[in-house]
């Protein structure tokens, strides 16, 4: 019982408000018991106190010699008497005071008073009102007395009643005050440093001395569980604050990782890596990745042994810079003497291009982090090389393909005029070797081999025009109308025309270069051999995505069968139409003059068709 009273709050006030209770009860009980017991007392006073008057007419009564009304009053006093008895609180048997009077008086009434009443009444004993006024004195003294006795006990109950209330209103005092003690010691302020221990837990302050409630009540158990709930949340929060600033490193170090890949990616894209500049990126690498013995060789794919040896740290202490294939074919984790090293291959489309090493201690390792790392910059060092072999290959082909354009251009231009010019020179040597000269005939041929001439060097300056030709920022536009601008210089009596609407169409430089030369070739071809004085140039979009140019002269207008000395950039441009995949026509006006029309899709459209069909 007290252990639990000890033990709960609830409990406690519990016990508290049940004592409360009881003493509430047991005054209402004891109140109404008193009440109760009091309730005839007043009726048996008045009783006493009307025998004391029917005494006094008795005394005047009886010895008038009336028996019959003395009888009657005398059966009245008695009924009164045993009434009295009736509402007491006692039995006639008692022995107590009051019980003692009444018998007095009863006995004094039955075996004096009455039957001398009586025997006055029937004139048996002579005796007037003043004597039988001094023979009652005693009994009325004895009914004053009963009546006296009555009137204490009433007074004692009432006393006892107010003792009783007096009694419960100073328990219930001292209840009320002893739970507002216990409410205010044990619930009041444990609650206030609970409560305020909280708002400092919910404003994150977990680190604070602990709780000083040494109760075994609930408030007790509930300040434990707060003070081991602060102590945990504030070990779990330095914990998850050291964790944060371990992850802001990592990340801060992810970061420094990524932005420089990013930087080698675009510098990558920029051009190619000397080795002096990859040596440098070597060295931010070690740093940014905290790395110190690198090793980077660089070699050709056909070589055994590094044309580039660039080194951070201390390096490999065991490679001789010879036989790397050896490395290459091991790459991988190795122990080799007292250093553990790392190797990854500088390997792309089964072409070796050298290897990158990471030497530690012995027992050392790399985690999983710093062997991305290493793989992701031996990526980007192999795509570096490769780009810069790619390029330099593209370059080499591109440069064939400029020799043998070079060369087509010359035999279908020079090598043609020189071969008519050589034709007309052993017409001439025959002409002289006459024995007469025909002065008209070789004349002839000295204004052919003239007019030879000019037209040779004119297509000279023209190759020289066509080879020095570069697509610059503005594209096909800008280098059309700068053609068209050297046209109309040249020739200011011709009127030529640009109409362009290709601005949103993407074209490669492949088609670019190609579409500009067969434009040019066509518009050549009518500014020296129409004889018009008017040049139409468009190039526009159609419905299908194809793309249209048409060249129209007012001249007039191209032979059915065109000589091959004048006309041969016809198969020039009919094999770049070939490589645009395209079709070229050209025809003889019906108004007058030539129009050459060239049709071909371009390549952002074919892969765009290509697309709809598989989607299909």
């Amino acid at each position: 019982m007290l252990n639990r009273i000890r033990q709960s709050i609830v409990y406690r006030i519990g016990t508290l408000m049940l004592l409360t209770v009881l003493v509430a009860l047991s005054s209402m009980v004891a109140s109404y018991i008193i009440s109760d017991a009091a309730e005839n007392d007043a009726a048996a006073v008045n009783l006493a106190g009307s025998l004391r008057a029917m005494s006094y007419r008795l005394s005047a009564i009886a010895p008038s010699g009336d028996l019959a009304a003395t009888r009657d009053l005398a059966d009245e006093v008695a009924q009164r008497l045993a009434k009295v008895l009736s509402i007491s609180d006692f039995s006639a048997s008692d022995n107590l005071r009051a019980a003692r009077h009444y018998n007095k008086v009863m006995h004094s009434w039955e075996q004096e008073i009455r039957p001398l009443l009586e025997s006055i009444a029937a004139s048996h004993t002579a005796m007037d009102s003043q004597q039988l006024a001094n023979r009652l004195e005693p009994f009325i003294t004895d009914v004053d007395t009963l009546v006296f006795d009555y009137q204490t006990i009433a007074e004692e109950k009432i006393n006892l009643l107010r003792l009783v209330q007096l009694g419960s209103l100073f328990a219930t005092v001292v209840l009320v005050y002893l739970s507002l003690y216990i409410l205010h010691r044990s619930v009041e302020q444990p609650l206030k440093l609970l409560t305020n221990r909280s708002l400092s837990i919910a404003q994150g302050n977990f680190h604070q001395p602990p709780l000083e409630i040494d109760s075994e009540d609930e408030l007790g158990v509930l300040a434990c569980t707060i003070n081991n709930m602060s102590d945990e949340i504030h070990a779990t929060h330095r914990d998850l604050a050291h964790r944060v600033e371990l992850k802001t490193a990592q990340l801060q170090k992810s970061h420094e990782a990524l932005d420089f890949q990013y930087r080698l990616a675009r510098r990558i894209s920029e051009g190619p890596l000397p080795g002096t500049e990859l040596g440098q990126w070597l060295g931010e690498f070690a740093n940014v990745a905290g790395l110190e013995n690198l090793d980077l060789c660089l070699m050709t794919p056909e070589g055994e042994a590094p044309y580039e040896h660039l080194v951070e740290g201390l390096g490999n202490e065991y490679c001789s810079g010879s036989e790397c294939r050896m490395c290459v074919n091991t790459c991988g984790p190795s122990e080799e003497g007292e250093s553990r090293v790392y190797r990854f291959p500088l390997e792309v489309d089964k072409r070796n291009y050298g290897v990158l090493m990471c030497s530690l201690p012995r027992g050392d390792s790399l985690d999983e982090e710093q062997q991305q790392r290493l793989g992701t910059f031996a990526d980007s060092v192999t795509a570096a090389i490769a780009i810069n072999e790619r390029e330099a290959q593209d370059r080499r082909v591109a440069l064939l393909d400029e020799r043998a354009i070079i060369a087509r251009e010359l035999h279908d231009s020079l090598a043609q005029s020189l071969s008519y010019l050589k034709i007309q020179v052993t017409r001439l040597n025959r002409a002289n070797r006459r024995d007469q000269v025909d002065r008209v005939a070789v004349e002839e041929i000295i204004a052919e081999l003239k007019e030879g001439l000019d037209a040779s060097y004119r297509q000279l300056r023209e190759l020289l025009t066509t080879f020095r030709l570069q697509v610059g920022p503005g594209g096909l536009r800008s280098i059309l109308e700068q053609s068209i601008l050297a046209y109309r210089e040249q020739h200011p009596q011709i009127s030529i025309l640009l109409d362009y609407h290709l601005d949103e169409v993407p074209l490669t430089p492949h088609e670019e270069i190609h579409l500009l030369q067969l434009v040019r070739e066509a518009s050549q071809n009518a500014v020296y051999h129409s004889q018009g004085d008017r040049v139409e140039i468009s190039l526009i979009q159609a419905d299908n995505h194809a793309l249209k140019v048409c060249i129209r002269d007012n001249g007039i207008g191209i032979s059915n069968a065109p000589e091959k000395r004048n006309h041969f950039g016809m198969s020039i441009m009919q094999e770049r139409a070939s490589n645009l995949n395209g079709k070229l026509q050209i025809r003889r006006r019906e108004e007058g003059g030539t129009e050459v029309q060239f049709h071909f899709v371009p390549h952002y459209a074919r892969e765009r068709e290509l697309v709809w069909r598989e989607a299909v």
